[in-house]
């Protein structure tokens, strides 16, 4: 039988680095799911609330299992299933559509990776802009949302192997690089922060590590 469980709102806000984000996510599945866990229980944590007034969910159990989740997209968010090469393409159609407001999501994504302020909706104060939806149909607090938590999922599931970086380095490699079929290259094979360096070197875009 199967049975969802729906937690307390998950907050991350402020400058909390990740290594105190990833304990406070952590803590919260141990504490709710420690006594109630099973065969066939789905446990759905509310994390943000989108513009349209309802509220972006992780859940668990993932796709790895132990403390991974799944960060859920919706059809309203026009981001198809929320995969990196579906964001990350999304992101490099708006610097052709709507070039002035990348550049803003851009520099809001460096934000979020490096956890200078986790609360995107202080965030997004200061850029009114990114509240409305774009030419594509997306509404880039949506795709900030979104990533916040994905970034919050690879810290989880690849600490040892720069998950957060991969990610963040992934999207900004896709919106810059010029050569077509080395992009077409990376997005179908490059699955590694070792193999992402090597195709950045080679289209002089530079890695961005996460500041500690």
């Amino acid at each position: 039988m199967k049975k969802e469980i729906i937690g307390k709102r998950i907050k991350i806000q402020g400058s909390l680095p990740r290594n105190e984000i990833v304990k406070k996510v952590v803590s919260i599945f141990i504490e709710n799911e420690y006594h109630q866990k099973g065969k066939g229980i789905t446990f759905r944590y509310p994390v943000e609330k989108l513009p349209n007034k309802t509220y972006l969910y992780i859940s668990r159990p993932g796709h790895k299992k132990n403390f991974d989740f799944k960060v859920e997209i919706t059809q309203e968010m026009a981001l198809e299933e929320g995969k990196h090469n579906q964001i990350a393409l999304c992101l490099r159609n708006m610097k052709h559509d709507t070039p002035k407001e990348l550049a803003a999501l851009m520099k809001t994504i460096e934000t979020v990776f490096h956890c200078t302020d986790n609360n995107i909706d202080n965030t997004l104060k200061k850029n009114i802009k990114l509240k409305k939806k774009c030419k594509a149909g997306v509404v880039p607090e949506n795709i900030l949302k979104v990533l916040k938590w994905m970034f919050i999922m690879e810290d989880i599931v690849y600490w040892d192997v720069e998950g957060r970086a991969f990610l963040y380095n992934y999207l900004y490699y896709v919106v810059n690089e010029e050569d077509e079929n080395r992009l077409k290259e990376v997005m179908q094979k490059v699955k590694d922060p070792s193999r992402l360096k090597s195709f950045m070197k080679k289209a002089g875009i530079m890695w961005i590590a996460y500041k500690d």
